[in-house]
């Protein structure tokens, strides 16, 4: 099983800015733990916690929580730390695998969350699953109605620009949607959309095979084909 991106204690931020949001470890806790029999491990590709730094009280409570739950939920627990997770090392259960920034390798696909360039060793794999642009998809209907979706993100690697820099090149990119319900994403099929990865920033997908993916598995296939018309100005 794995799920990216839970950022837990966005709730005190988004307060901070204005908005009374109440408090979503519950409710994250309960969607984990309808995942229980789907797998018997989980793989968690960073971003566990929302302030970049060290975790304020309340994010460490949270933290602890929804982390004991998982820890009883499955046998084993690896997180590749995001660019969100400074100090998480020190509040994670004991017995729950943290990696290197630069990601590992799972089950023979390379995982990290994508923030930093992966290790030689996840980019030797046959395919590299990763996170942290919270890929979604803008739609538009008829009317001009837009609505912002979560998708998953798939693509193959180029690996003759792969090859600039590593030994090896992964076939396939697989990028995870945000599991934070209060985050649906940046959208794919817009100008710029999706570039905070090195790898996405640099060219190493091909923008040709991209596709998008909602999360009750509908095909959208392209996002360049759906996107949204630009607004006359008035």
């Amino acid at each position: 099983m794995c799920i990216a991106d839970l950022h837990l204690g966005i709730e005190a931020e988004l307060r901070a800015s204005g908005f009374n949001i109440p408090n979503q470890t519950k409710k994250v806790t309960s969607v984990i733990e309808a995942l229980e029999g789907y797998a018997d491990r989980m793989l968690i590709l960073g971003d566990v916690k929302h302030r970049i730094t060290h975790a304020t009280p309340r994010e460490d409570k949270d933290v602890r929580s929804v982390m004991d739950t998982i820890m009883r939920l499955f046998q084993a627990v690896v997180i590749t730390p995001g660019n969100h997770d400074g100090g998480l090392r020190g509040i994670v259960p004991e017995g729950c695998i943290v990696t290197p920034l630069t990601g590992t390798v799972v089950e023979g696909a390379g995982t990290l969350h994508g923030h930093v360039w992966p290790s030689e060793e996840v980019m030797s794999a046959a395919k590299v699953i990763t996170a942290h642009i919270h890929p979604s998809i803008l739609l538009e209907d008829s009317l001009g109605g837009r609505a912002n979706e979560k998708c998953w993100m798939r693509a193959a690697m180029r690996k003759e620009k792969a090859r600039e820099r590593y030994r090896g090149c992964p076939d396939e990119m697989i990028v995870v949607p945000a599991f934070n319900p209060l985050i649906t994403g940046t959208p794919i099929n817009v100008p710029g959309g999706g570039r905070l990865s090195p790898l996405l920033r640099n060219g190493f997908a091909d923008d040709d095979t991209v596709t998008a993916y909602l999360l009750n598995g509908t095909n959208l296939g392209r996002p360049s084909a759906l996107s949204p018309r630009k607004r006359a100005s008035r």
